[in-house]
């Protein structure tokens, strides 16, 4: 009578363990990420699924596939929610103003809600096979399909490079430039991905496939997916900052951009100053300014020095000084301490020096002094 193995760890499903919690470690902190919480979803989602898939993997190399039997089935839904998911993030990295129909997440959800009727059904997946004959056992096998999978990754990987084809544009800004090698970086890590997935269930048939192959082949999709991950966070805001410039821009080319460039880039800074009003966060800083107008922080700042012929302080603070004498003329019964730290300042000595600074007066004396014009 043939034994059922013990369940244990090795040294490499120990490793992978602890792979499955970097995973779950990534995507929390991605998502206390509150400026890019939004945006960043879907991968937060994504690494979350394969890290809860990892783990799933694991219990099966240890043998603990028998003591939990619950942790099984969840990982086709998964699969089949990775395709929408990439699109999802697509989308919003190139306009935010859209959003996919949830029907492209309607299988993985479908798949989701039949694993959770046999999950209760079956006592935790124990007594699954009781259940054959059922229409919906049938329907939950075929959703679980390799090859279903394959081909709804692949679609979405297709489609997806269709709606970026959507966007191209003649003439080419640098923002742009960068825009394009970034996506075709996220592909490469999510072909990756998919190549490692067909990879498995095509070896697999063969007679030399072994752990140690189903190691490398898991490997490489905890690389790819950890990659996109990683690259997004340290890309809190979808495309922005500095690491994209630093790997994908020449750095002569850096100090050398044309005064084309250098315009467009200006002014996308004024345009999105002027309709977001970033400068009424007391908490502003160079690099989340950088973040939300997807130019590198140190570019941004040699602009601001070049075209406004100020730093990034005292920039921030002629939109901040100019919002003020508006609330102060517009609200003369509020008091100064409430307008300074309205339009961005943190104390009032600053906003006094520098108000002065502008306005050859202090707030209190320009207060007073319209107060008297009104009056009159």
């Amino acid at each position: 009578m043939e034994q059922t193995p013990i369940p244990s760890f090795d040294t490499w499903t120990s490793i992978f363990l602890i792979v499955s919690s970097l995973g779950f470690f990534l995507s929390f902190i991605l998502s206390s990420h509150k400026t890019g919480r939004k945006n960043n979803l879907p991968v937060i989602l994504l690494i979350l699924g394969f890290s809860l898939i990892l783990i799933q993997y694991v219990f099966f190399w240890t043998n603990y596939e028998s003591i939990y039997p619950y942790v099984y089935c969840f990982d086709s839904s998964w699969y089949l929610a990775f395709g929408p998911l990439l699109y999802s993030y697509i989308t919003k990295f190139y306009s935010k103003s859209i959003r996919i129909s949830w029907g492209h997440f309607f299988p993985a959800i479908f798949s989701f809600v039949i694993n959770g009727y046999y999950l209760i059904k079956s006592d935790g997946f124990q007594n699954l096979q009781e259940h054959k004959g059922e229409f919906f056992f049938h329907l939950l096998w075929s959703l679980r399909s390799p090859w279903l999978i394959a081909t709804s990754l692949l679609i979405y990987l297709i489609i997806s490079k269709d709606f970026i084809a959507l966007f191209k544009t003649e003439k080419k800004s640098q923002y742009e430039l960068l825009r394009k090698k970034w996506t075709h970086f996220l592909f490469i890590l999510f072909l990756i991905f998919i190549v490692s997935y067909i990879s498995y269930y095509t070896l697999v048939r063969f007679s030399f496939f072994n752990a140690h192959w189903d190691y490398a082949i898991s490997f490489s999709m905890a690389i790819s997916i950890y990659g996109i991950g990683y690259m997004v966070y340290r890309e809190p805001s979808i495309f922005n900052g500095e690491l994209l410039a630093n790997l994908f821009l020449d750095k002569e080319k850096q100090s050398e951009l044309t005064e084309v460039t250098k315009n467009e880039f200006y002014n996308q800074l004024l345009g999105y100053i002027e309709t977001k009003k970033p400068y009424l966060n007391n908490e502003l800083r160079m690099v989340h300014l950088a973040d939300n107008v997807g130019i590198p922080s140190h570019l941004l700042s040699k602009l601001i020095n070049e075209k406004a012929k100020m730093n990034f302080n005292q920039f921030i603070n002629e939109y901040r000084l100019i919002e003020a004498k508006k609330l102060l003329l517009e609200n003369p019964n509020v008091s100064i301490k409430t307008i300074y730290f309205d339009v961005g300042f943190n104390n009032k000595a600053t906003f006094n020096t520098a108000f002065k600074n502008k306005y050859n007066c202090t707030p209190s004396e320009y207060k007073r002094k319209n107060a008297k014009v009104e009056f009159h």
